[in-house]
């Protein structure tokens, strides 16, 4: 990625979007001024565990349309394939199968591919070989952006308890055996850092000797705990030297598409203005809402980010519920949703 990339990584789990959603937040995202989208839910099995089999033809469309909608809103987009088990062992048939998806994706016109190998096992010794292996066939029929997620992809030891301890010097022996132009994502320092700024770049390009491709897990809610709230509020904790410092900054909305947008559209305010306030960009965000949906938000939004459902009664639910029903606009029906227990968590989430 020539310049600074900035975008959204759609790739939580749980409840998914539907198209017509993803198309409004294409329009958004160009409208606020982000320059990405990349398409990886985790609930879509033909990136991940149906990736061998042949791609449906009404999904490929879906995609075409979906991507020419990217790039009418001045977007460049792409797809985050998860090639599940190649991690553990690259063969001639997996290097074949690779090779005819690689080919098939970019005839879908995609400026980005992501290889996630993410949330995989990976306590074993040739995971780093087998996936620049891996990579290096796609780089020899992809000719767009390409970008890894590595199996370890912070140095949360959270990763290790769940997928089996990472081999020693991993990070850095994928690094060194990954094209220079291979961008390598990152989460921080956590799974889902509250904090990102030049001290976790430099902790990176000191093993990498690159700098990472940032993977922000906020407003994300699919974990065990995060889906019990709302992500409401900017941005905070995030350093404009990122700019400097990172390849991009890319970011994991909600499973709420709608209330998403209320935090999505403060982020590049980051790096535009010199003075950057996360409460005035908060209250701008809720101020693009009707006015009554607005003055509820900024009465209940710490509720709800801050304690969440479990700090909700019954009376109390019941009161909110018909608050948010007087209000006509999607983003009053997921909070509605989610009150009423709609967005449960989806237990594939494993590391939170």
């Amino acid at each position: 990625m020539a310049n600074f990339a900035l975008g959204l990584i759609e790739g939580f789990y749980g409840r998914q979007w539907n198209w017509a959603e993803r198309r409004a937040m294409a329009d958004f995202l160009g409208q606020c001024g982000y320059n990405h989208y990349i398409y990886a839910p985790k609930g879509d099995s033909n990136l991940r565990s149906r990736w061998r089999e042949p791609f449906p033809d009404g999904w490929l469309a879906q995609l075409k349309l979906f991507g020419a909608q990217c790039h009418g809103a001045g977007l460049k987009w792409g797809l985050g394939l998860s090639p599940m088990g190649v991690q553990a062992s690259y063969n001639a048939r997996d290097r074949e199968v690779l090779l005819r998806i690689a080919g098939q994706l970019q005839a879908l016109n995609i400026d980005v591919l992501w290889l996630l190998f993410d949330d995989m096992r990976g306590d074993h010794a040739q995971l780093a070989a087998n996936q620049c292996a891996a990579t290096a066939d796609v780089r020899s029929v992809f000719s767009g952006d390409l970008a890894v997620c590595p199996s370890y992809y912070s140095s949360d030891p959270v990763l290790d308890e769940v997928f089996g301890q990472r081999p020693p010097d991993y990070l850095r022996s994928l690094a060194d055996g990954l094209a220079a132009e291979v961008d390598i994502l990152w989460t921080g320092e956590k799974v889902i850092s509250t904090a990102l700024g030049k001290a976790d770049c430099d902790a990176f390009s000191a093993v990498t000797g690159r700098k990472p491709l940032l993977w922000d897990n906020y407003p994300v809610n699919d974990g065990r705990k995060t889906s019990r709230h709302l992500h409401l509020n900017a941005f905070t904790g995030r350093s404009p030297v990122l700019r400097e410092c990172a390849r991009g900054h890319f970011v994991n909305p909600m499973n709420q598409p709608a209330l998403s947008k209320l935090a999505l559209s403060t982020l590049p305010h980051l790096y535009t203005e010199q003075d950057y306030d996360p409460d005035d960009q908060r209250r701008q965000s809720f101020a693009t809402l009707p006015e009554q949906l607005a003055r509820l938000l900024e009465r209940d939004w710490r509720l709800f980010q801050m304690q969440g459902l479990d700090a909700i009664d019954t009376q109390k639910n019941n009161e909110l519920r018909a608050d948010y029903a007087r209000c006509q606009h999607p983003a009053a029906r997921e909070i509605e949703g989610w009150l009423a227990g709609d967005y449960q968590f989806d237990p594939d989430c494993l590391t939170e």
